[in-house]
């Protein structure tokens, strides 16, 4: 294995799931880019840290957490024989893990005052297209998963729906760092039922 490709494999020690390891090269390379090392300055919970101390977590550890369990969301699915090739479960890995690249700081507390009228949605969007364009259209499939446009929507509803991979893992989360127990959810039971 040559070192560039050593290079690529990386793990991060998540205090919510343990051991998250970064699926694809692909991906470790979205996640050495700017545009998402930036999500380690925003706070996940904007200001709420000036009520809940330990608030501190950012968009970077609940981005990485999301994808995690759309991991093994895809993985579960498989196993009860859902056809997810491995191109497909690489996009929707990639369209939860940028799905919040968007946000600004002070999160959603800011949202609409930076910029008028525009959700963090859609500026998600611009940096995943700016991306695409980056990684030569290897988003592109992503692109089609987060946009809803890909024929399998259901792997759009684990990015964006009454039950997703986004709520799963900012309930979990924000629920470990301010000390709330009443967001806490037994995810590993709910994404194998």
């Amino acid at each position: 294995m040559s070192k560039s490709r050593l290079n690529k494999r990386k793990i991060f020690n998540d205090p919510v799931y343990g051991f998250i390891t970064i699926p694809d090269e692909r991906i470790f390379d979205i996640v050495e880019h700017p545009v998402f090392q930036r999500l380690r300055r925003i706070k996940q919970l904007g200001l709420a840290h000036l009520v809940y101390p330990g608030a501190l977590h950012t968009r970077f550890h609940h981005s990485l957490g999301a994808m995690h369990l759309m991991t093994k969301a895809l993985a579960e699915l498989k196993l009860k024989g859902h056809a997810i090739s491995g191109e497909e479960q690489l996009a929707a890995e990639m369209a939860m893990l940028l799905h919040d690249v968007g946000h600004g700081p002070y999160s959603h507390a800011l949202e609409h005052s930076i910029v008028n009228k525009v959700s963090h949605e859609q500026i998600s969007l611009w940096f995943m297209q700016e991306l695409n364009r980056t990684f030569k259209g290897s988003l592109d499939k992503a692109l089609e998963i987060f946009e809803d446009r890909y024929k399998k929507h259901f792997l759009h509803k684990l990015i964006t729906s009454q039950f997703d991979m986004d709520r799963l893992d900012y309930l979990k989360r924000d629920s470990f760092f301010t000390g709330v127990s009443e967001g806490t959810v037994n995810y590993e039971r709910l994404l194998n039922m």
